[in-house]
Order: structure tokens, then C-alpha cells, then sequence
């Protein structure tokens, strides 16, 4: 499911992110942290389609894995050279990043583990450990109740029940994000379930899909949302601006951030996320698209994994160059929107050299015409 629209949302996901990394007014942080996320699943999920992958769950597993924990072992020792060159030739003799503080042995540990504040240098690159985990549950809920959309969701609820009660009670942390996983399957899943609604509002009158209606999953489910397509829209975005509009009002620091497991109320999270997810996908299925975001939706593996060095080495130069304390500008929402531009007009050469010159780091093979193609650059430049 190739659709602009998508690639916009995930233009705007990724945007929100880079800009939520920036300290931002209490109000504005609160907010975007509430969906942003839960964002990046659902739309995870809403371009899954289960059918291509029923033949060979092995298959599955190394295409994901090629697909998302290549690129976060490349990325993470990538960016942990880079920031050992910084934190290097910014003060030498002393160590001013807390990762290098530990032992090589702890630091290994630390990127194998590939939790987010683990990884302190890069936290965002938890995304993509977790986001594996997670395609991983669902698949194997999908292999099993994928034609019976009951017990699907029913499973998927109890499994983000279980994330929850682990994030309240359980004092440790499970590697490559597992336990955010049981949390955010719920979005991919609910986007998964999503997109057989937009399929079935696509489809011409008569037309049949892959599996017949009765086996269909998500077919009593579409009926739900198709008696309630009118009301739904107008209602979420209606809890989202009241929301949103609230916090304006009256401020407040109650964190949620799954990559830390803070979730705050149960059911208030779910509605809050919910709401602000389907605020953006019918914001973007009914406006006309954006180049701009379309592109940077396209590369938004590169954006979160490279704009916290982008970030810091920006943050770095305008320390240096302009003698100012950067602390002055924090909770400022202009500064943060002036960095947050910078920022992702600095990643457009980048998302260039990787997308034609290195694509195995985001676990992709280069064509043969390509390969071709550089090979005669480079003999052309060394002669």
C-alpha cells in the first residue's frame, strides 16, 4: 500500500519527533508525546500486509531483519563513532558524554541490549529494535486469528493489558524493547485493522478481495466502522483539540514516553493516543498531499536515526560560533522550530549520499545498475 497520504502522515510523524527532541513548553511536549509514537505503529501496521508473508514465517523474520535491526546496527555504531570524535575533538582529555564514561565491555552491552537509555547517545534508535519485536507478535497473533478479527483484538488487548501491569510492576527491563513491544502492538495492530477498512471503502462495488468476505478478517469490525465513518472523525478530533487545548490551559509535566514505559493512566493513554492518531489519518486522507513531507516520510529511517547527532553537532555551533547559553533558549518554541528546520534541511545531502551511495545500511541491496554505475564514477575520479 503505496499511498501519498501515508507517506505525508509519516512525513508529519517524523517532524514531530525531531522537533520533540528539542526542550520544548511543557504544554507542546505533553501533547506530542501523548501519539507521536503510537503514531510510527499504527502506520507500521497499516502498510503490513499479512498476505504477502503467509507462505514462510522464516522468510518474514529475515526480511524484517534486514529491514530493521541492520539499519539499527549500523546507525548505532555509526553515530557512537561519531560522538566519540565529537565528545573528542570538542574537549580533549575529557570525557563529556555519559556512554564513553562506561567500559568497552559495558558499552557493547549497552548496544546489543538496544534499549533507548541505554543507547544515550542516540536514544531514538530504540524504534526500530522495538518496532521488530512488535511485527513479531503480530505475526504470529495474525498466523493464527488473522481470520477471525475477535479473537485478534481480543488477543492484542489482553497483550497491551500485560504491557501496561508490566511497565507499573515489573522493576527490569527486557532487551531489544520487548516489553514497549507489548504496548505498541496494540497501534500496529490497530492500523493493520484500519487498513482493511480504507480497503473496503477502495474496493468498486462487486469487487472481491484476496479471501472471500467470510474469512476476510476484519469484515464485522469494517461494518462497525462503517456505521460509525460519520461520527468517528468529528469525535476523536474533538477529544484531541479539547485535549490539547486543556494543556494550554493548565500545564502539566505527566510524562508518557514508551520508550521509558510511561504510560500514565491506562485508559487515558489509549484514548489520548488513539485520538491523536486518527486526528492525522483523516487530517491526511481528506487534504491534498505535500512533496515536502512525502519525502521526508519516505526517509524517515534516516531522519530518526541520524537527526540526534544533527541536533547536538547544531546545538555544538551555535555555542561556538555565536557564544551563547543554549539553556537561554530552552522551552523556546520558536528556537526549537528554527533547529528542527535546520536540522532536516542538513539531513538532504545525507538522505542522498546513503540512498545512492551506502543503501546496506538501511539493509537494502544495491541493484546491479547502480553498482555498475558507481563502480565507473569511481574509476572515472581515481583516473
Amino acid at each position: 500500500m503505496r499511498l501519498h497520504w501515508i507517506d505525508a502522515l509519516k512525513g508529519i510523524g517524523i517532524i514531530l519527533v525531531v522537533f520533540a527532541h528539542h526542550k520544548l513548553p511543557v504544554a507542546l511536549d505533553t501533547y506530542i508525546f501523548s501519539f507521536h509514537m503510537p503514531l510510527f505503529f499504527f502506520i507500521s501496521g497499516l502498510l503490513f500486509d499479512f498476505w504477502k508473508h503467509t507462505a514462510s514465517a522464516a522468510s518474514f523474520v529475515k526480511k524484517r531483519f534486514r529491514s530493521l535491526i541492520v539499519p539499527y546496527f549500523g546507525f548505532a555504531l555509526l553515530t557512537c563513532l561519531f560522538y566519540l570524535l565529537l565528545d573528542t575533538g570538542y574537549q580533549p582529555g575529557v570525557t563529556n558524554i555519559d556512554f564513553f564514561k562506561a567500559s568497552p565491555v559495558e558499552n557493547i552491552h549497552s548496544i546489543v541490549y538496544a534499549l533507548g537509555p541505554l543507547i544515550s547517545y542516540n536514544p531514538p534508535l530504540w524504534f526500530l529494535t522495538c518496532l521488530f519485536v512488535t511485527e513479531l507478535l503480530f505475526y504470529g497473533f495474525a498466523r493464527k486469528y488473522y481470520s477471525e478479527p475477535g479473537k485478534l483484538v481480543l488477543g492484542l488487548t489482553a497483550v497491551g493489558v500485560i504491557g501496561y501491569l508490566y511497565s507499573v510492576y515489573v522493576p527490569f527491563r527486557l532487551p531489544w524493547n520487548s516489553d514497549v513491544a507489548l504496548t505498541a502492538v496494540v497501534f500496529y495492530g490497530a492500523g493493520n485493522l484500519f487498513r482493511k477498512f480504507i480497503e473496503s471503502e477502495e474496493r468498486k462495488p462487486g469487487e472481491k478481495s484476496q479471501a472471500s468476505s467470510d474469512s476476510q478478517p476484519g469484515s464485522g469490525l469494517r461494518k462497525g466502522f462503517l456505521r460509525a465513518r460519520n461520527l468517528l472523525p468529528g469525535i476523536l478530533t474533538l477529544v484531541n483539540l479539547l485535549y490539547f487545548g486543556y494543556l494550554l490551559h493548565f500545564p502539566t509535566a505527566e510524562e508518557m514516553n514508551m520508550n521509558i514505559l510511561k504510560y500514565g493512566d491506562f485508559f487515558s493513554y489509549y484514548l489520548l493516543a488513539f485520538s491523536g492518531i486518527f486526528t492525522f489519518v483523516y487530517l491526511f486522507k481528506n487534504v491534498r498531499s505535500s512533496k515536502v513531507l512525502e519525502y521526508y516520510g519516505r526517509n524517515s529511517l534516516i531522519v530518526l536515526a541520524l537527526h540526534f547527532p544533527v541536533k547536538d553537532l547544531l546545538t555544538k555551533f551555535i555555542v561556538l560560533v555565536f557564544v551563547v547559553d543554549i539553556e537561554a533558549f530552552y522551552y523556546n518554541t520558536g528556537f526549537a522550530l528554527g533547529l528542527t528546520v535546520l536540522n532536516l534541511l542538513c539531513l538532504i545531502p545525507v538522505i542522498f549520499l546513503i540512498n545512492n551511495y551506502f543503501p546496506f545500511i538501511l539493509g537494502k541491496k544495491r541493484s546491479s545498475a547502480e553498482a555498475k554505475g558507481l563502480r565507473a564514477r569511481l574509476k572515472k575520479f581515481v583516473n
